[in-house]
């Protein structure tokens, strides 16, 4: 009888070992996978910020002999709010459904 719970208890204990090495390897993958897409996250903002900024300069770079520095300053400002509004507004309807 004791023979019996002693090898129950061993298969218990090595049953709780295979499962912790699986779950260390899981937990390793998945912190892997996370920093690579933490990093692809933060290039990719950096270059969408970039881009934002020579897209307004070049557009306020247009308008400023038409329409003199301020008013061109204030229509890319405008601007600029009017497709940040417009993507919360995406980003907000998106995460509704």
């Amino acid at each position: 009888m004791v023979q019996h719970v002693v090898r129950l208890l061993l298969a218990v204990v090595e049953l709780i070992e295979a499962e912790a090495g699986r779950l260390q390897r899981s937990a390793k993958g998945l912190l892997v996978r996370g920093a690579v897409a933490a990093i692809v996250a933060t290039a990719a903002g950096g270059a969408l910020f970039t881009g934002s900024v020579f897209l307004s300069w070049s557009f306020y770079a247009a308008l400023r002999p038409r329409l003199g520095e301020a008013l061109a300053a204030g229509t890319v400002g405008l601007t600029m709010w009017i497709v940040a509004g417009g993507v919360a507004w995406l980003v907000l309807a998106r995460l509704r459904r």
